[in-house]
């Protein structure tokens, strides 16, 4: 079984949209149809309902979407596994959430490359939860998180700051007549929840999703606003401009490793490269 089908399948399954998937991928999505095809021709069932916009999983689909995320994974460790054996060297495995990596730890792969010569850096992307506990699972060295985890296993330094902002793609719009434009509800967590029902509301939104990337590709297509990072602001390719008036929201950032961790030298060296980190 090619494993990329099965990534592929999942990727559809998460984005519900072919194009969508296909540009997650970097594929075309002619090509990303046609990996969905050969799965189904291998397994000799249909996986995906394909209604236009809103990609649908079949039972079949549904039963097997659990089995191919843990196939991928377990590959991806055992390759893992596999090259830490086989080359020499240290190795360091940094985690963070997608929106970090996109806003917020933009070039530090770079960084820690230029810093760390003798070192093989793996970054890698998973939601908030799955990165502590990959990290007890000893899956991961450090990860970068909001909350300071308060598992005794885990310690974390506090080495940066998220700020989120309202942004438009319409330039000159303030609280009020931001209301004219489409609102794109992303999901930053509980305690952004707690911030949003207090200064908003329950203000509806038709878009809501949890990748921010998803959002700003929103935004750069039409006229609409939503909360995200405010580096995002100082990017001109962007094109988006700070709603006046709107509320900021921030929350700290913490590089989370295990107590004991083989790689504790590698940590102590990256802790100076995040410090300043911010978004």
């Amino acid at each position: 079984m090619d494993t990329e089908l099965l990534k592929t399948f999942i990727e559809v399954t998460q984005t519900r949209n072919f194009a969508r998937a296909a540009h997650n991928l970097y594929l075309t999505p002619s090509a990303v149809s046609a990996r969905i095809r050969q799965l189904e021709q291998v397994l000799g069932v249909t996986l995906l309902y394909r209604k236009r916009g809103n990609i649908q999983m079949t039972p079949e689909g549904e039963l097997l979407l659990p089995r191919a995320q843990h196939i991928v994974e377990a590959w991806a460790q055992t390759r893992t596994d596999l090259a830490r054996q086989a080359e020499s060297g240290s190795h360091l495995s940094l985690g963070a959430t997608p929106g970090l990596w996109r806003f917020v730890l933009n070039g530090v792969t770079a960084r820690l490359r230029q810093a760390l010569p003798g070192v093989i850096v793996r970054a890698e992307a998973y939601a908030q939860d799955d990165l502590l506990e990959r990290l007890l699972a000893n899956q991961l060295d450090g990860a970068l998180v909001y909350d300071i985890p308060g598992d005794p296993a885990l310690k974390s330094h506090r080495v940066g700051q998220l700020t989120l902002v309202l942004a438009s793609s319409v330039p000159g719009l303030d609280m009020r007549t931001a209301q004219a434009v489409e609102y794109v509800r992303v999901d930053w967590g509980a305690a952004f929840a707690l911030f949003h029902a207090r200064r908003f509301g329950s203000r509806e939104s038709r878009i809501q999703t949890n990748q921010a990337s998803v959002a700003l590709d929103y935004l750069q297509a039409g006229d609409a606003c939503a909360y995200l990072p405010e580096s995002v602001l100082g990017d001109a390719s962007f094109g988006l401009h700070r709603v006046d008036g709107a509320p900021t929201f921030s929350r700290p950032l913490h590089l989370a490793y295990r107590v004991e961790n083989e790689h504790a030298q590698g940590i102590q060296q990256l802790l100076p490269l995040l410090t300043t980190l911010s978004g």
